[in-house]
């Protein structure tokens, strides 16, 4: 499920609005340990 969401988030990076829609989603549907990596991967590719 991690790397669906990595995959949405990068191809909607480019709307501020529908980007921060779906990393609400991943973060609501996603168990802890995947949101600690989902922000660790997010910072480490300046999507924040």
């Amino acid at each position: 499920m991690l790397d669906y969401y990595k995959t949405v988030l990068g191809k909607v990076s480019f709307d501020q609005i529908l980007f921060r829609k779906e990393l609400r989603k991943a973060f609501k549907h996603l168990v802890e340990d995947e949101k600690i990596e989902l922000r660790d991967w997010l910072q480490a590719s300046s999507y924040l």
